[in-house]
């Protein structure tokens, strides 16, 4: 034994008696036959087939941290935390293969949408949603009041729409 436990307790009947493990060593002799486990620093009397399966189950653990220990297993729960879950990590690489081709559809659409458009109205949107720039500072670039930008613009969205429901 790894080390000297605190209190033994013995079944008796269905009710257990507390002993210290000096008074345990004492009487040895009557308990020689019987079946006791370790718990919280403790030795406690169980039927046999407990015992058994306690122990069962020990050395099943003590087989798979020796067999990860061998294969140099690695688990993303050694990694939790209070703080951080481990699995969090794990990132997911399978393709989107549905979403990519309704994008790739949409995106044909948008082109041909867009061939469509007066050069004017093209050159907003490019400003707009591709470079990135404000109305105002669009405004400012070709002279034309914000207002007027800003109405543009919802009437482009509104017949790209109407493009893209046909």
């Amino acid at each position: 034994m790894e080390y000297t436990p605190k209190k033994v307790f013995i079944l008796d009947g269905k009710t257990y008696l507390e002993l210290s493990y000096a008074e345990f060593r004492q009487q040895r002799d009557t308990y020689q036959s019987r079946w006791f486990i370790p718990l919280h620093g403790m030795l406690m009397e169980v039927p046999e087939d407990e015992y058994k399966a306690f122990y069962q189950e020990r050395r099943r653990q003590k087989y798979l941290v020796e067999r990860s220990r061998d294969n140099d297993d690695f688990s993303y729960d050694m990694l939790t935390t209070d703080d951080f879950n481990g699995e969090d990590i794990l990132v997911d690489t399978v393709a989107d293969t549905a979403g990519q081709a309704e994008i790739s559809l949409l995106l044909d659409k948008l082109k041909k949408a867009l061939v469509i458009l007066p050069d004017s109205d093209r050159q907003l949107i490019d400003a707009l949603f591709t470079q990135g720039v404000s109305e105002r500072e669009w405004s400012a670039l070709s002279g034309i009041p914000q207002k007027t930008i800003n109405d543009r613009k919802k009437r482009l969205l509104l017949k790209l729409r109407k493009i893209f429901e046909k």
